[in-house]
């Protein structure tokens, strides 16, 4: 007479690898198999392959059948493994998984598997100007701040509020308990100053424990950037133009420079602890080191290229260090 012996496996939200309690039918021994998926957590419609081990029975001499939503997908003798791919997100795709071992017993598993969406985003501190297209990128040193952002579906199929979540945030594989907990989608810290790439994820579960995701990225601290723009004295700053390469002095017999400390750990390019250091064709100008502004003149009946460069630290967070250059190039008529 055949044993029957039902184990359920539950994969939901996320599609990410859950594993209930296993459940008997009746009171008979269980026969121990363990299912593995790659990936763990699967995205929508993401192709996903699941294998058997087993060290109680011979998986190999097994006959194991394979249904995709009920569909017989794949069935015989040692069919250890297969792959399938989930659905949509927020659909459930439902895989079960017949054993017949060797010893006479029926070893059923089914996994649940409900890919949602996920969004994790990031913002650093750091200075930009007024305009910038763009994100303060992280440098050395500077405070940054995740937001986790899940699309997760409740059972009546409205989304579930990203406060009313639980979150464990984990830093290079270890989790950060002060930052974990019931709510807290965010995650804010400042760089080491053993720079160095780091990884940053978070586990997302449902307060009644029936889900779990999770999502992570990889962050590599950059160096902070040093960025020349012409100042208009009718206009002021013209940042919608960087001074780059070679530029050419025509109309005027003189141009003012503004040299922007992109991506610093300050709030403005005024802040005490930034040092700048203007040189012209490697000699240094002797501005005082908190002018980030420099004006070059022609000098009488000269002509040629002069090299303008701008070097800037930060004496408060020593990683920070950022330098640029350009060409001025100016007629027979030009000074300095």
């Amino acid at each position: 007479m055949r044993k029957t012996i039902t184990t359920i496996i539950l994969i939901l939200l996320f599609g990410s690898f859950g594993v209930a309690n296993a459940q008997l039918s009746g009171s008979l021994p269980q026969t121990d198999i363990n299912v593995d998926m790659v990936p763990e957590i699967p995205k929508p419609n993401e192709t996903v392959y699941v294998s058997l081990t087993s060290y109680a029975t011979n998986i190999n001499s097994a006959n194991i059948t394979w249904s995709v939503n009920d569909e017989i997908k794949q069935s015989g003798m040692g069919q250890k493994s297969f792959t399938f791919s989930v659905g949509a997100m927020n659909t459930t795709t439902t895989l079960n998984i017949t054993i017949e071992t060797q010893e006479g017993e029926v070893v059923e598993k089914t996994l649940r598997i409900k890919p949602a969406g996920v969004d994790l985003i990031w913002e650093s501190e750091g200075f930009v100007p007024p305009f910038y297209k763009g994100k303060s990128l992280f440098s050395h040193q500077n405070k940054v701040t995740l937001v986790a952002l899940p699309h997760i579906t409740s059972s009546n199929g409205s989304e579930i509020n990203a406060k009313n979540l639980i979150y464990t945030w984990k830093k290079n594989g270890s989790v950060i308990e002060s930052a974990s907990g019931f709510g807290k989608n965010t995650y804010s810290f400042v760089s080491s100053l053993i720079s160095r790439p780091f990884s940053i994820s978070v586990d997302v579960t449902t307060t009644d424990e029936t889900g779990i995701g999770y999502t992570g990225i990889n962050l590599t601290p950059t160096e902070p950037s040093v960025v020349f723009y012409r100042k208009d004295p009718i206009y002021g700053i013209e940042f919608q133009k960087a001074l780059y390469g070679t530029t050419e002095l025509v109309d005027s017999k003189e141009l003012t420079v503004v040299g922007m400390p992109l991506f610093f750990g300050t709030t403005n390019q005024t802040s005490s602890g930034l040092i700048y250091k203007w040189s012209v064709n490697g000699s240094p100008t002797n501005n005082g080191p908190q002018q980030f502004v420099q004006v070059f003149r022609q000098l009488e009946g000269t002509s040629g290229t002069a090299n303008i460069s701008l070097s800037v630290e930060n004496t408060i967070k020593i990683l920070q260090y950022g330098s640029s250059n350009f060409n001025l190039m100016f007629g027979a008529n030009s000074s300095q």
